[in-house]
């Protein structure tokens, strides 16, 4: 009965472990994360709003700069994915630059596949890794 019982808990332990791993949390930030369709670059207009409130955030705390994070899902080569997330994150760029912020507090960089919030492999996981990050300094 007692090793019935720790199969039970190691079993429940794994399937734990296992969910958690399937979705990393970031720690919560005033900066809001974008999204982005499949092999797209292209501002949606719910991204959109949320980039005039990151635009917002960038005007009230103007000491700050802020690095735009560029990803991608897994599909895809390496240089591609490299090459997709950074024109992610210069669309991100060009379009608060657009809304007042000056190009001197942004900068961007590509992390293509290799930093998932998500690691399951179908389109649950997928889209939340489409995205662009904000990150203050």
């Amino acid at each position: 009965m007692k090793k019935q019982s720790l199969l039970v808990v190691a079993v429940t332990c794994l399937a734990l472990v296992s969910a958690c791993s399937q979705q990393q949390k970031k720690p919560k930030t005033a900066l809001k994360t974008i999204h982005f369709d499949y092999d797209k670059s292209n501002i949606k207009s719910d991204a959109a709003a949320i980039l005039k409130d990151n635009a917002t955030w960038m005007q009230n705390n103007s000491k700050k700069s802020v690095t735009i994070e560029g990803h991608c899902d897994e599909r895809g080569s390496f240089e591609y994915n490299i090459a997709l997330g950074d024109r992610r994150a210069r669309s991100a760029e060009s379009y608060l630059q657009n809304l007042g912020v000056s190009s001197s507090r942004l900068n961007t960089v590509s992390y293509g596949e290799e930093k998932p919030v998500a690691t399951c492999h179908d389109e649950s996981c997928w889209w939340q890794n489409r995205r662009d990050d904000f990150v203050a300094k």
